[in-house]
Formats: C-alpha cells, sequence, structure tokens
C-alpha cells in the first residue's frame, strides 16, 4: 500500500537476482572463482547489514540509562553523576561517607561535557602543571613554603602539603595551596594538586571554574584530626575526649592529579 492506495501485485513483485551459475556461463576458471568470491561476499555483505539494521534499531528503541541511583540526598560513591538541577546547570549537594569521613559533594552532571569545556580545562590544567612540575623536587616546595598540613594522609589520596600563603586568597590557578604526594619506595613522588575554597563558595562560583561536566568539588564534614591523622570520631565531645582538633566543616576543594591519575583527574581517590 502506497499512500493509501492498493498497488497491483505485479508492481510489487521483487525482480528476480540472475542465478550465480548463470553469470559464470562462458568464464574461465579464474573468471568463475572471482566472480564467486564477489557473489559471496555480496550475499554474505547484505545479510550483515540487515543484521546491523535491526541491531541499531533495537538499541535506538531502549530507553537511555539513568543517572545513578542516590537514596535522598546521600551519593552511593564519590565519582557518582547526577541531573543538573541546580541553578546554572549545576548538581545538587550529596552527603556520603567514605573511608571513615563524611563528606558533602557537588556530584558531576551526567551531560557529557563540551569541547568548549575541554579546550578550556585542557588550557588551565596545562597552565597549572607547567607552573608546579617544579614540585616534583620536594625540596623546591619546602623551600616555597610548603609544609605538611594538619590534614596529611589521605588513604588513596597520599600526603597533603600546604602553603598557607595560598590558602584565603581565593582561586588562584598557578598557586594551588596544597600539593599532594604518594611515598613511591622510600621517595614523596608529586601526583596532583588540590585547590581550596571557602565553604560558602556558591556551586556556581565553582562550576565556573571547573565545568561540573567534568569536576566535582566536595568538603568534609564532622572532622577528628590527631597528629596528621583523621579520627573514626565525628562529634566535638568525642574528638575532645581522644585529644583531637574538631572541624564541623571545611572549605570547598578539588583534586587535579596531573601527574598519576589512576581513577580520573578530578576525581576524590587517585
Amino acid at each position: 500500500m502506497r499512500g493509501g492506495t492498493v498497488c497491483a501485485p505485479h508492481v510489487n513483485r521483487a525482480r528476480r537476482r540472475p542465478a550465480p551459475r548463470a553469470l559464470l556461463h562462458g568464464a574461465s576458471d579464474m573468471e568463475q572463482g572471482a566472480l564467486l568470491l564477489m557473489v559471496t561476499a555480496l550475499l554474505i555483505g547484505g545479510t550483515l547489514a540487515a543484521a546491523s539494521r535491526a541491531a541499531v534499531a533495537s538499541y535506538a528503541a531502549q530507553p537511555a540509562p539513568a543517572p545513578a541511583a542516590v537514596r535522598g540526598a546521600e551519593a552511593t560513591s564519590p565519582d557518582m553523576c547526577a541531573a543538573a538541577t541546580g541553578p546554572g546547570g549545576t548538581t545538587a549537594p550529596m552527603r556520603m561517607d567514605e573511608g571513615g569521613l563524611q563528606m558533602e559533594m557537588y556530584p558531576t552532571t551526567c551531560t557529557p561535557p563540551t569541547w568548549a569545556e575541554f579546550d578550556r580545562v585542557h588550557g588551565l590544567l596545562a597552565r597549572a602543571k607547567a607552573a608546579t612540575d617544579k614540585y616534583r623536587d620536594f625540596t623546591v616546595a619546602v623551600k616555597d613554603g610548603y609544609a605538611r598540613s594538619s590534614l596529611a594522609f589521605v588513604q588513596g589520596q597520599g600526603y597533603h602539603y600546604l602553603n598557607p600563603a595560598y590558602l584565603d586568597r581565593g582561586f588562584d590557578l598557578l598557586h594551588p595551596p596544597f600539593l599532594v604526594y604518594d611515598m613511591v619506595h622510600g621517595r614523596l613522588v608529586l601526583q596532583g594538586l588540590m585547590y581550596y575554597l571557602p565553604a560558602e563558595t556558591t556551586p556556581q562560583q565553582l562550576a565556573a571554574i571547573f565545568p561540573p561536566s567534568l569536576a566535582s568539588w566536595h568538603r568534609h564534614l564532622n572532622l577528628c584530626l590527631r597528629g596528621g591523622a583523621v579520627l573514626p570520631v565525628y562529634t566535638a565531645a568525642g574528638c575532645a575526649q581522644q585529644g583531637g582538633d574538631f572541624r564541623a566543616s571545611t572549605g570547598r576543594m578539588v583534586h587535579t592529579w596531573l601527574w598519576r591519575a589512576h581513577s580520573g583527574i578530578f576525581t576524590i581517590d587517585m
């Protein structure tokens, strides 16, 4: 049926292809072999193309995968994504526990980054790496004012070294407040940088630095520190009993693993 009109039977009748053997009549052995190969290839190609079209149609009919599920406002993974429901295409903050640490994070959006975002972030990180590559020599970092911070070692991340001069000056691409080292064969090896902003920094301000399609900022909550270690204590009273330093909240932070990114450049853990 075409446009509501029933076509005559002879119009819809498929044209009959010549049988392969009819094509071979009078051909040499070499020509027959070549023709057989060509016919076989055409038949197989047509079958595969039909199967491919069917597979694509079947895949296209399936619904798109939903963003990672969350339990209310609680994240299930530090590297999960979420729908961009916040102002300016940002995500809502989520709470989670990881490795004895309580944190609030802005997960990345589940939408892929644009080429413009890729290009801008690539330029930023290339400049940051060039400016801090000298700190692969740990003695240079110490000379420039970096010292082991109160939050010295974090499992899965490494040793954090802080330069207090850079902590309260806002975002400074070329002067990160923290350098993160890993101990490799008894030697401190630079792995990444950590940028740090006040806790009241808005999601829109964070997104203006690194787009939420790529980077996830977080802050730690109810932190009890003692001797450079994080204690599994989450109240001020309990922390005081352990002789620790209690902090209800840190500022907003993001890692950039520029020298060794096992999981991704902006992941929480290296």
